[in-house]
């Protein structure tokens, strides 16, 4: 599974693809895995977004990773299990699942 992110700011988002060993997304389809870290939030204050790589650059990074869903009327949840082929997190306040589609 592809987990692309443009939270720039994110502790996991590494080159956009998600490093965590765990993403859980909420009832909200906002994502419960973001952490915020400090040092990059201040370089994009200062010098904009950095963290904002072209897909096309940027290797595929495909791992299995448990992809927990706390959104029961997204389509792609199965039993609090997310069974989408992969997920994007999209850079706003609340690290919003971009993939979420309402049943």
């Amino acid at each position: 599974m592809e987990i692309r992110c443009r939270k720039g700011d994110c502790t996991y988002n590494n080159g956009c693809s998600c490093m965590a060993k765990l993403v859980s997304v909420g009832r909200k389809s906002n994502c419960e895995s973001y952490m915020s870290d400090e040092l990059k939030h201040n370089l994009i204050i200062e010098n904009g977004n950095l963290f904002e790589i072209s897909e096309e650059l940027v290797a595929r990074n495909l791992r299995n990773v448990p992809l927990a869903c706390r959104a029961r009327i997204c389509l792609y949840n199965r039993e609090g299990s997310c069974w989408a082929n992969g997920i994007s997190v999209i850079d706003d306040d609340d690290a919003q699942c971009a993939t979420f589609i309402e049943r």
